[in-house]
């Protein structure tokens, strides 16, 4: 996907807007009833429950933006009902059940508590609610114990920033940092896989550190402290590889008195402003992301709401990451910094910058 296809998204959404009627119904506005009708979009009215499990970081809060935005193109949508769990186990659970209670006929989870949330995603599935889990698995088996699972393929990230380090790197030669997140994850142990699939036939290039990957707990405090064990340890770093607090990452290499590495991540306007800042003054530093996907939440919405309308689901379940910057070739972008957005503001979003910016304000 482009900049240019995002930039159409985004112009159509607009478009979406300006249909919007004051036809609202529990609340939530959606387009009038003479709008054209998405497949996914089905006859049937219908209350939509969204359990967030923890909604406050700006990745969270763009996606719910984006759900409102997707569910508004659908005028069968009645009502949309949202809960925050703000990192609290026993009140995600909670809140699943609550969610049920109040009728809802299609209810999206994102399910941080992972595989303690399935009693109640069982629970409510067994008693007629379509539960759509998304990008975390909650474990259990689609069809069973949920109706749909809508996956990002997190193994495409690593192999995205596996080609692009062979094609970066000097002779396809250098030693690599992997930063994860806390030990095991499921989702940095797919972007291991897909990473050590794309340099498999590159003996040059070398995944350093601890195994299978450097835990950081996706926290910028310990990210930039677990780096700066690294540069302790190694003597030579080329390529520090992580989805998270990338910028953590350049200020341990700025203390260590160390030549700033190529770094392959997700995008984020405070790490492409700093690379805008650094970029002339240290020709080693290079930038590649890949979007941040907030926008995969609009196919797990689709999903949901042709369950309980009677419409057509969408043929894939499976949100797949894109190139979004390229500081070396430029392609689909040149690194993005946009310095009226806050540092956290994910450019890859699909909403408009002006929409990202009343977001996160």
């Amino acid at each position: 996907m482009t900049i240019k296809t995002f930039a159409s998204r985004a112009a159509a959404l607009l478009s979406v807007s300006a249909l919007l009627a004051s036809c609202s119904v529990g609340g939530f506005e959606t387009v009038d009833a003479s709008a054209p009708r998405p497949a996914w979009c089905g006859p049937d009215p219908a209350v939509i429950g969204f359990a967030d499990g923890d909604g406050g970081n700006s990745w969270k809060r763009l996606n719910l933006a984006e759900l409102r935005d997707e569910l508004a193109q659908c005028s069968s949508v009645t009502d949309f009902i949202v809960t925050d769990a703000q990192g609290d186990t026993q009140k995600a659970i909670s809140d699943v059940k609550s969610l049920g209670a109040q009728g809802v006929d299609a209810l999206l989870v994102f399910p941080d508590a992972g595989q303690a949330l399935l009693p109640a995603l069982r629970h409510e599935y067994k008693s007629g609610v379509h539960v759509v889990p998304y990008r975390v698995s909650p474990g259990g088996t689609e069809g069973e114990e949920y109706s749909t699972f809508v996956a990002s393929d997190f193994a495409e990230i690593g192999r995205l920033w596996g080609q692009w380090l062979i094609d970066s790197l000097p002779n396809s030669t250098g030693n690599v940092l992997f930063l994860g997140g806390p030990p095991a994850n499921a989702q940095n142990m797919a972007v291991n896989e897909g990473l050590r699939e794309a340099i498999e036939d590159y003996p040059g290039i070398e995944i350093i550190g601890d195994q299978p990957f450097t835990v950081t707990n996706w926290n910028p405090a310990q990210t930039q402290q677990a780096t700066s064990t690294m540069l302790s340890r190694y003597p030579k770093i080329d390529a520090v590889v992580a989805d998270f607090a990338a910028t953590s990452i350049i200020t341990a290499f700025q203390q260590a008195g160390r030549p700033l590495p190529l770094i392959a991540t997700a995008d984020v306007n405070g790490l492409s402003c700093q690379y805008e800042k650094l970029a002339a003054d240290n020709p080693s530093f290079q930038l590649f992301t890949v979007n941040s996907q907030t926008s995969m939440g609009r196919l797990a919405a689709q999903h949901a709401v042709a369950l309980a309308t009677g419409g057509t689901p969408p043929e894939s379940k499976t949100d797949i990451p894109v190139p979004f910057e390229d500081s070396i070739s430029g392609t689909p972008s040149a690194p993005q910094c946009d310095p009226s957005l806050p540092e956290d503001a994910l450019l890859s979003s699909s909403l408009t910058p002006q929409r990202i910016g009343e977001v996160l304000k």
